[in-house]
Parts: C-alpha cells; sequence; structure tokens
C-alpha cells in the first residue's frame, strides 16, 4: 500500500519509527519533505505523492493541528483527494491534542490512540484498512499495476536504427519503422570523441567500481554534460534526411492505448558509436531526455544468431546476487547495498515473486557452483569491473588467503555462462565499466561478449553511479520486471523513477544490451492464492518423525518456492547467508489477554502475506524447508470444550511443525487464537510450552519467509521467556554460571561472529557507538600478532561467520568477564544469545546476570545496558 505520512517536525522522532515499520511490513511510504528531487515544485510533488497514495496517515499533535502549519495543507489536499475519509485517512494520536482541536474533516473518522507501542499499533491499523472492501483489490506492495493490465504491459513496436560507414566521420542511417513498410535510409555527422569528451565527469564522492589506476577517469558526468552530449546525439540523429521519418513513428505512441515506441540502436559495423551514451538522447525544443518516458526504451543491439525463445516460469523469479570484493582494491560498501536491497525487494520476496539467492566472496568455481545449483534466471553481480586490452573485465575473488583479484574476461564468462542458458534470461552488471565497448570490436566489452555468447539480454554500467543510486535502480527495475513487463521496458520505467527522484544522471547509466527482438525474457505466470478454510474445529494430528534436513554446502543461500512444470525446480542450497530477523516485541500489555490478541492480529497479517508466497501444492515444506510430509487427519469426533479444543489444536500445531508445515502451523495458532486468546498460556500448555518454544524456534531459523521466520521467534521467544519466569524451566535450560571465557593474555574474550556481523555493529551493540569499530579492529589485529588462531583483519568488510574476534571485557561484582551489551530496537533476550551465544536457548545465562536491571525477561527497552558474561570455551 502506498501511504503519505503527515506530520510536525517536532514529532520527527517518532514518526522515523512509524515509517520504519510500515516500510518493514511492505508498504510504499512517502516520509522524508527534506528529500524531495531538486528543481521540482514543492507544492506539487507533495500535491502529487498524496494524489498518488492510497492512505493518509496523520500522526496527530498540537503542533501538526496548529493553524498556518504545512501539515494542515497537507490535510486540505487529502480532503480533496477523499472527500470521504472513512477507510482513507488514519489520524493517530501521538501526542495529547484536544479533540475539539481537530480539524472538522476528520469528525467522521475514529481517532487512533495507541495503548502500547505507537508503530506496532498503526501497523495493525494499516493492516485492517487494507482489508476494507475499498482496498481488496490493492496488492499489499501495488506500486505497478498488476501484471495482466494493459498499463502494466505495453506492447512496442521497434524502430530499428542501423548504422554504417559512409565517409570520414559521416554514417548512412538505415531504419525499419512500423509507420514505413520498406523503412527508410539517410545520412548523419557524428563526432564521436566530441560526444565522449563531453561526457568526461569528475569523480563522484561515493564508491567506484574498478580498481584505481588501472583505465583512465570514467567518473559520474554532471547533469550539464549529459545533456550536451544528449543534445549532439540528437542533432545528428534528427537531422534534415531522417527527422520526419523518426517524428511520423513517434506520434503513433500512445500511452492510453499502451502503444509504446522501442527505439533499436545497432552498431554492429560501427562499434565506435556503440561507445555512445544514446541514452542521453536529448531535446532542446522539449528540453526533454527522449529515452526517460517508459513508452520510448532504448536497446543496443549487436548481430548475432537467432534470439533465445521466451522462458515460460512460474514465480517466483530466481535472482542469484554474486559479489566479490577482491583484497588490494578500493573496498566496496556491498554490505550497506544488500543490507538496503534486501529491505527494498522484500515486499517482492514476501509475495513469492522473487527468490533472491546470495552468494558472497564469489571466485569463478563458487560462481559455477551456484550456477548449476540455482539455476538463476537472473545473474545479478556485484563488484569491481575494468576495460584492458580490448577486453571487459570482471574482478572475482581468488582461493588465495589474501583473496587477490582474479580477472575473468567477458569472453571466458560468457563461455561459463553458455552452460546455463536453459534458464538464464538475464545478467545484471553493478560494476563500472561492464558497459564500455571497444572503439575497434564490436564484441570487445563484457556486454556485448555475453550477448555474442548466447546470454538474451545484459544491462551494464557505462560509468560508475552511487551506491545509493544503484539500489534503486535495481529496487524498481525487479519490481516492474516481476510484474511481467518486458525488460526494456521494466529498465525504462525505473530509469524515470530515478529521474524523477533527483537522480539527474544516473538514470542513463544503465545500458540495456538485448538479442530477444521483443523484450520479453519469460513469460510468468500469476502466483497462486490457495483458499483457506478457517480451522472451526482443530483436530489432533499423530507425532510425526521429521526427515533429516538436507546437507548443503556453505556459499549460497535462498529462499525460493519451486517452479512450474515447464522448469525444472533447482535441488536445495546452502544456508541463507544473512541472520534470522530480529524480533520486534510487541509492548507489553498490562492484561495478557490484549497482549495475545495483538498477537493474533500480527500473527492474521503475516500469515496473509505468507500464503501469498506458496502455491496450494507448497503447504508441504519447500526446497528451503527441511522435507516432512504430514500424515492424514484422523477423524474425531467435536471436542466438547474449549480446553479440548485448544489441546487438540496446539497437537495439532505441533504435529505441523514437527513435518515442516509451517505455513499451516501458523494458520493453525492464528485461528486458536482468535478463537481463545489465553490459549498459549502457559499455564494451560503444560509440558507442552516446552516443546512447543523449541519447535517454534527451528521453524524461525529455517523460515524462508523473514515476516514468518522474526514471528515464530517472538512466539518462541515469549513462550520461552513466560516458562522460565513462571518457574517452569524449558528442557534446554542451562546452567546460569559461566565459566571464565577463553581469550587472549591482553584481556580481550573471544567473540564469535556470526552471519550478518559487521564491525559497525558489533561495536554499537557492545560500546554502544558503531564508530569505535576502529578501536576493535585495532585490539583484535594487537591480539592476533600473539595468539596463532586469530586470523589478522586487513580488511574490515570482511569478516567471516564462524571466526574469531578478540574484543576488550569487563567483569561483573563477581569477576566473570563479559561484555557490556546496549539493547538496541527490537532486541529480546533470545535474540541476544541468538547473537552472542549462536543459540537462543541460552537466554537464561544473560537473564541471570542481570535481575536487577532486567525484572521481567520479556521486556527490554531500547537503550538498556545489559552484562552478557563471556562464554566458555
Amino acid at each position: 500500500m502506498k501511504i503519505f505520512l503527515s506530520y510536525a517536525s517536532e514529532i520527527r522522532a517518532r514518526a522515523e519509527g512509524v515509517n520504519a515499520a510500515l516500510q518493514a511490513a511492505g508498504h510504499d511510504v512517502f516520509f522524508d519533505r527534506e528529500d524531495l528531487p531538486a528543481g521540482l515544485n514543492y507544492d506539487d510533488r507533495i500535491r502529487s505523492a498524496i494524489e498518488s497514495s492510497d492512505l493518509f496517515v496523520f500522526l496527530l499533535s498540537p503542533a501538526a493541528v496548529a493553524e498556518g502549519h504545512y501539515t494542515r495543507t497537507e490535510l486540505k489536499i487529502a480532503r480533496r483527494r477523499w472527500p470521504d475519509p472513512a477507510g482513507h485517512v488514519l489520524p493517530v494520536m501521538v501526542e495529547a491534542t484536544p479533540f475539539s482541536a481537530l480539524p472538522p474533516y476528520l469528525g467522521s473518522v475514529t481517532v487512533l490512540v495507541p495503548e502500547g507501542n505507537l508503530a506496532a499499533e498503526v501497523v495493525l491499523a494499516v493492516a485492517d484498512i487494507e482489508r476494507l472492501p475499498s482496498h481488496a483489490a490493492t496488492e499489499p506492495d501495488a506500486v505497478t499495476p498488476p501484471p495482466d493490465s494493459p498499463d502494466a504491459t505495453p506492447t512496442y513496436a521497434s524502430l530499428k536504427v542501423r548504422f554504417s560507414y559512409a565517409e570520414a566521420g559521416r554514417y548512412t542511417v538505415d531504419i525499419n519503422s512500423p509507420q514505413a513498410v520498406d523503412g527508410f535510409s539517410g545520412d548523419c555527422a557524428i563526432d564521436a570523441p566530441a560526444i565522449e569528451d563531453a561526457m568526461r565527469g569528475a569523480a563522484v564522492g561515493d564508491t567506484l567500481r574498478r580498481p584505481p589506476g588501472a583505465l583512465a577517469h570514467n567518473g559520474l558526468p554532471t547533469a550539464a554534460q549529459a545533456r550536451d552530449a544528449g543534445t549532439l546525439l540528437y542533432r545528428a540523429l534528427f537531422g534534415p534526411t531522417l527527422r520526419t521519418g523518426i517524428e511520423d513513428s513517434l506520434r503513433a505512441i500512445d500511452p492510453q492505448q499502451g502503444k509504446g515506441l522501442r527505439f533499436v540502436i545497432d552498431t554492429t559495423d560501427t562499434p565506435e558509436l556503440g561507445r555512445l551514451p544514446w541514452e542521453f538522447l536529448y531535446s532542446p525544443e522539449k528540453d526533454d531526455f527522449l529515452f526517460s518516458d517508459r513508452m520510448k526504451p532504448v536497446v543496443r543491439w549487436l548481430d548475432v544468431d537467432e534470439p533465445t525463445p521466451t522462458l515460460s516460469i512460474s514465480p517466483p523469479l530466481r535472482v542469484l546476487i554474486a559479489f566479490a570484493a577482491p583484497g588490494g582494491l578500493a573496498p566496496l560498501s556491498i554490505g550497506d547495498e544488500l543490507a538496503r536491497l534486501d529491505q527494498a525487494l522484500a515486499p517482492l520476496t514476501k509475495r513469492g515473486l522473487i527468490g533472491i539467492t546470495r552468494l558472497e566472496n564469489a571466485t569463478l568455481e563458487r560462481l559455477d557452483d551456484a550456477l548449476l545449483t540455482v539455476r538463476p534466471h537472473v545473474l545479478h553481480f556485484i563488484g569491481h569491473g575494468d576495460f584492458n586490452g580490448g577486453d571487459g573485465l570482471l574482478l572475482l575473488e581468488s582461493d588465495t588467503p589474501d583473496r587477490a583479484p582474479d580477472p575473468l574476461t567477458g569472453r571466458r564468462l560468457g563461455v561459463l555462462l553458455r552452460n546455463h542458458l536453459a534458464n538464464l534470461r538475464l545478467v545484471f552488471l553493478n560494476s563500472c565499466m561492464g558497459g564500455a565497448v571497444s572503439p575497434v570490436d564490436p564484441f570487445g566489452g563484457i556486454a556485448q561478449t555475453l550477448i555474442r555468447r548466447g546470454v538474451p539480454a545484459v544491462i551494464a554500467m557505462q560509468f560508475a553511479i552511487p551506491d545509493k543510486a544503484a539500489v534503486e535502480l535495481s529496487r524498481h527495475f525487479y519490481r516492474y520486471l516481476a510484474a511481467g513487463q518486458p525488460v526494456d521496458a521494466a529498465l525504462t520505467s525505473a530509469r524515470a523513477f530515478l529521474f524523477a527522484r533527483g537522480h539527474e544522471v544516473e538514470w542513463g547509466a544503465p545500458a540495456l544490451h538485448m538479442r530477444s527482438p521483443d523484450g520479453r525474457l519469460f513469460t510468468i505466470a500469476p502466483p497462486a492464492t490457495p483458499a483457506v478454510v478457517p480451522l472451526a474445529v482443530p483436530v489432533a494430528l499423530p507425532a510425526v518423525e521429521p526427515e533429516a534436513a538436507p546437507v548443503r554446502e556453505p556459499g549460497a543461500s535462498h529462499a525460493a518456492a519451486p517452479e512450474a512444470a515447464q522448469e525444472q525446480a533447482p535441488p536445495s542450497l546452502a544456508p541463507v547467508t544473512v541472520p534470522v530477523p530480529e524480533t520486534v516485541p510487541i509492548a507489553a500489555r498490562s492484561s495478557r489477554t490484549l497482549l495475545y490478541g495483538a498477537l493474533a492480529a500480527l500473527l492474521l497479517l503475516v500469515i496473509g502475506v505468507a500464503l501469498l508466497t506458496f502455491n496450494a501444492s507448497d503447504l508441504a515444506p519447500s526446497s528451503a524447508e527441511p522435507a516432512g510430509t504430514a500424515p492424514a487427519a484422523r477423524p474425531v469426533s467435536a471436542p466438547e470444550t474449549q480446553a479440548e479444543r485448544t489441546r487438540l489444536a496446539v497437537a495439532q500445531a505441533i504435529a505441523q511443525l514437527e513435518a515442516g508445515q509451517d505455513v499451516a502451523a501458523a494458520a493453525t495458532l492464528q485461528e486458536l487464537l482468535r478463537l481463545d486468546p489465553d490459549a498459549l498460556d502457559p499455564a494451560s500448555l503444560g509440558a507442552d510450552a516446552q516443546r512447543l518454544s523449541v519447535l517454534l524456534w527451528d521453524a524461525a531459523q529455517r523460515a524462508a519467509d523473514p515476516a514468518l521466520g522474526a514471528l515464530f521467534a517472538h512466539l518462541s521467544g515469549w513462550v520461552g521467556n513466560v516458562v522460565a519466569s513462571a518457574g517452569e524451566p524449558p528442557d534446554f535450560a542451562v546452567d546460569s554460571k559461566v565459566e571464565p571465557a577463553a581469550g587472549t593474555d591482553r584481556g580481550e574474550a573471544l567473540y564469535t561472529v556470526r552471519r550478518g556481523d559487521t564491525l559497525e555493529g558489533i561495536a554499537k551493540r557492545l560500546l554502544g557507538d558503531a564508530r569505535e569499530w576502529t578501536f576493535i579492529l585495532e585490539r583484535h589485529n594487537a591480539a592476533s600478532a600473539l595468539a596463532p588462531g586469530l586470523r589478522r583483519i586487513s580488511d574490515p568488510d570482511y569478516i567471516l561467520a564462524g571466526e574469531y574476534l578478540a574484543v576488550p571485557v569487563t567483569a561483573d561484582e563477581a569477576g566473570l568477564p563479559g561484555w557490556p551489551y546496549h539493547v538496541q530496537p527490537g532486541d529480546s533476550l533470545w535474540g541476544i544469545a541468538t547473537r552472542m551465544y549462536g543459540q537462543g536457548r541460552l537466554w537464561p545465562r544473560i537473564a541471570d546476570a542481570n535481575t536487577d536491571t532486567v525484572p521481567d525477561p520479556s521486556r527490554l527497552q531500547p537503550g538498556l545496558l545489559l552484562f552478557v558474561p563471556a562464554p566458555a570455551r
């Protein structure tokens, strides 16, 4: 759902929390007025954002409703958009505000007055509104139209522009136009060196994805330089002999009917023209970039063999993200980019439209293994690129301890990928120089070589762009592609968004090389939505012995559902490289009934999202989960009491969890909590509480859906914490007395690096300041000189899950060594124990060491300082 969040600057800090929670729930939120694109009228941009939104969330405070405040203007725009605010406007009381001071427009809607956690209750309220009939037809992340909408899938006629030599500085242009049966020809003068010089930009103040000093500077041009180069190209192509024919073709474009025009630039015979930035074709008369309009995509074409046929697949679209950061080169912000990309694509993965697989520290052998195992439809590479000796290069990592660069030419990469063309349809090179072209060899660059070797489409960067723009480009490109748009239309739609976002040059950096005549690389069937029948009377199931989880090799991770019959599904992959999402605890209520009611509402929301990810057949575990098959239900007589119904439903959920049927188990628990909010009270569960807690945590660790995994982890931690506080230690309780930790002679203890850890994150949690990561690095490297078992860290961005990190320790009053731990938003004792010890079940160690600070283990406040005993070795 597209949401406009209106708030007064005086409550910005609280508004940020609401914004983060809504985005985490998969909503597209317009939040920060200070992030408006430069050059756009402020009032027009605000009006456009409100008019395109599905919901207006108004955070109430005395300042927000005061006369003269801009929030009143925003509310006025909302009133014009929705004369009846019901179902479209959600007022939320953030600071005490007299109801008499509220604008009359809000008199017909209920004001949300949070009783507990503000952000959590706003998310729940938005979920309720989303289920109203007025929003029933809207997808949770309906930024793009559905695939079967005419607006989502325009049709394109192709205008093919082929260049050949005429004489020095002049070229013959042959154009095949849908408006001219026999096509037409002309000539033009193009000064290629002058246009290249116009695009020589200054280095960006962000990561450049190329090795320093390997090639002449190729930085980000300015907006003026892009316009100058685009103007030269426009005047050449729209010269006297060609202008009339091209403009006749342009007049056939009809956005209302979904009719567009694809420009196909063929430079097979003129490789020096392939180096030019055709994406920036600029009309001075209209003050417009021709190809910033999604009805006019531009494609680079090279004459090769017959095009690859369209591949019919069922969701998800499998994307393999491979990244490499060789030692000795400029560091890349890969961790930040992946985190932002994960967050950006989360709505698509939750809906089952995209399955993401990561390949970290890519070597040639690991890349080949991942291609064989994952069988991706899209290969997305993040890393360094170069162009040397007439060949384009990608720099992978070698298998040596120093991870030295391993140059991989486009020719060698093309030979490798040729073995996987049964499923591979697109390569996205997010590396500098990936789109560079040889001035003498039309197939000299990486992208061009891959096209020659049979890859249907390649997107590559002509010049380096900032990481933030790269992430936004990827996010919106994959969103449109998963919606069923042709690859050229998806890229052009993403370009238009970047341009509107204020990236005046970055939008033109990606060049699309394609051998598919219509841009349709895939035919993506819509995801099936299984019918869910409420369990009015849960039935008991016998216990099921779960099958052993498949053995997985380290390297890649995935979260993809099985393919349709047209394409064989890939075998199981390695474990997810990102950590299990830390849970966000729902604010504790004075009444346990209210707490379970909130949990039930949240569970209903997550189940609705999770079920979209699975086909009806997917109620059996997917390849991402341990296999298992639940037995058929035994007919039983209807239970006569609520206690009996609860007992049978809990038994059913336990059996489903043991069989790996996590989505079905979540549905069972949701229905149980709806019927009886106190159903999970440990006093009622008895011995089942311990068993259920363990099974929920195991399900959280294997869950392919992050939202489902986070919910299971929260429920497991809650049940486990309540059991412990009730004096009924679970089976996995351990002795809270910690032996002195092994460490170094300098007074450091050995912290085990977990998946997803960064030095900044460790410093933030253990030292309270992410900027102190340099202190941890210095102490560790000093200790590594004396301890042979410790690896010296030369690249701060490269720490390995499972290795030891020497971190300074303190001691409690009893002299036990340990670390101070600064509680972060979303932390729970279970989550902290998982991070610090590798096992959430060891949370009682932390609870026992902080009895004065944490009287209730189920309630942690961000900013709280805990003492975490160091683990024994």
